[in-house]
């Protein structure tokens, strides 16, 4: 009866180990699935980690290569360009704005180009109430603000060009002009970029 009961306690004995075991083993499988698990989002955040240095760097050289673009067309810093790239289209209404601004301006300046000299006062005051008119704008882009810069001082140079002309300085009234139709070009072609 003693070995019965020493039999039996061995068995209880042992089948208590093999569950500790097997508890131990569970545990460890366990650990080792977290382990494999935490190993592979580490290395999937690293993936994308490298996908986005790649893409930001790919985005660098692709507005390097718009700014410098940008700069073969227009005299401007590195930093001007880069900000009139990386700046937000403007809204619809505000291109609106400009484009009801520029058919004014155009026929403000081919009645001012087509006007005697002695008759030229009401144009000049027409062309000048388009530049207060601009000149009102509120900007709300980096490329729009450098847009109106440009149309201003087009504007500006357009009428101090007809200014002159009505005081008979033709010279100082054709560079003016010249000057005018340069910014002018500078502004059209930042409405590509605006």
């Amino acid at each position: 009866m003693n070995l019965k009961y020493i039999s039996i306690g061995v068995l209880i004995l042992i089948g208590v180990l093999f569950y500790f075991i097997n508890q131990t083993n569970k545990a460890s499988a366990e650990r080792l699935k977290q382990a494999e698990t935490t190993h592979q989002q580490k290395l999937e955040q690293e993936k994308r980690a490298i996908a986005q240095v790649k893409q930001e760097q790919f985005k660098k050289v692709e507005i390097d290569v718009k700014v410098k673009e940008l700069q073969d067309r227009y005299l401007m810093d590195y930093l001007d360009a880069k900000g009139i790239i990386e700046s937000q289209k403007m809204e619809l209404n505000d291109r609106k704005f400009y484009a009801d601004l520029a058919s004014r301006w155009s026929d403000a300046f081919k009645v001012a180009a087509s006007t005697p000299r002695a008759a030229l006062s009401q144009p000049v005051k027409d062309m000048q109430l388009i530049k207060r008119d601009i000149e009102s704008k509120q900007t709300k882009t980096f490329c729009e603000s450098k847009m109106k810069d440009e149309l201003v001082k087009s504007y500006d140079y357009a009428i101090d060009g007809f200014i002159q002309f009505m005081q008979k300085n033709e010279a100082i009234s054709d560079v003016f002009l010249d000057i005018s139709n340069k910014s002018q070009k500078n502004a059209n072609m930042l409405i590509d970029y605006c």
